[in-house]
């Protein structure tokens, strides 16, 4: 199977395993679920799939030399995901944002792929600890492969391709059972270039407005009995289609702001809501003179930029949206 992708160009897959898994049908449904929400409506920049995404981070961990087992993991990770990704968090809130992994169980159990993993000597219910996969996804401030691919494929999605991502995907080895960088240099940038993300794409005022406003259509949905839990396991265009086909006015009405044109201010005198976002960052460690440190501790333009982001999020954002 040959693949082609944004971030590590042309890679042919040969693992009979992988292959029957990412044809397998909860793979496939990722191609029909946006990795960004609601904001895949603002422009065609936010064109990142949940399957790309998941493809990535299998393609990330077998470079860094991760066990098969975890490749699989990576791959699976993101199969629980609710249509139009993290919106579904802001209609059943956590601090976490984790709504979709309390089915990723159910939803892998329920499907082919204990069938196909069995076939080649894997378990399935070995998928659900994940404390044994801890390249895959570690806690804050860590870098792990699932941070790394979505944070360099929305940057290319947002940006195009940029000189240095190479330089980032060279400079991740792994030491202890961690991911670590080669170098103070290329951890700098590549954590400005995440916290930069956070600021302008994942945390931003129009990124909030957007989840906000759907998500209010799904609650409006869900209190109509429009729209059922079971919908969300669907896919964006089927979600939307029940909405558009409700013709609920006050639906109709949230759904015809979320498009190019929207804008907001912040503004807190007049304001339609005010949002307190999850922060993103990440702290690598590097190596230097055979220690591993973090670029925080060396880089007194990281520690800034990162203390002023988060003293800033910490307050809150009042947001108006703008009605022409």
């Amino acid at each position: 199977m040959k693949i082609t992708d944004r971030v590590y160009g042309v890679v042919e897959i040969t693992e009979p395993v992988l292959i029957e898994l990412i044809n397998s049908k909860p793979v496939q449904r990722l191609k029909e679920i946006n990795q960004h929400g609601a904001i895949q409506f603002l422009s065609k920049q936010h064109n990142v799939s949940r399957f790309e995404h998941s493809i990535g981070v299998m393609l990330f961990l077998k470079s860094i030399g991760a066990s098969m087992e975890e490749q699989i993991a990576g791959l699976l990770h993101d199969v629980p995901h609710t249509a139009f990704s993290h919106v579904i968090d802001w209609v059943f809130p956590s601090e976490e944002h984790d709504f979709h992994e309390q089915y990723h169980e159910k939803i892998i159990m329920n499907s082919e792929i204990p069938v196909i993993l069995a076939k080649y000597g894997f378990a399935a219910q070995k998928l659900f600890d994940k404390k044994r996969f801890h390249l895959l996804e570690s806690k804050l401030p860590d870098v792990c492969a699932d941070r790394i691919d979505y944070s360099m494929r929305d940057r290319i999605a947002k940006f195009g391709m940029q000189k240095h991502i190479p330089a980032y995907l060279q400079s991740f080895t792994v030491q202890n059972n961690q991911i670590i960088m080669k170098d103070r240099k290329t951890a700098e940038a590549f954590a400005l270039d995440y916290l930069e993300m956070d600021k302008v794409q994942w945390g931003s005022s129009l990124s909030v407005a957007s989840y906000k406003i759907l998500s209010d259509a799904f609650k409006i949905a869900i209190a109509k009995n429009i729209l059922i839990m079971e919908d969300f396991f669907g896919d964006d265009q089927s979600v939307i289609a029940k909405l558009k086909a409700s013709k609920n006015p006050q639906i109709l009405e949230k759904l015809e702001l979320l498009n190019p044109k929207l804008a907001v201010e912040e503004n807190q005198k007049e304001h339609d809501f005010y949002s307190k976002t999850k922060i993103r960052y990440v702290d690598p460690l590097f190596q230097e003179n055979g220690v591993a440190r973090r670029i925080s501790e060396v880089s007194k333009v990281f520690k800034q930029q990162l203390e002023d982001h988060m003293q800033k999020a910490k307050k809150g954002t009042y947001i108006k949206i703008a009605r022409k």
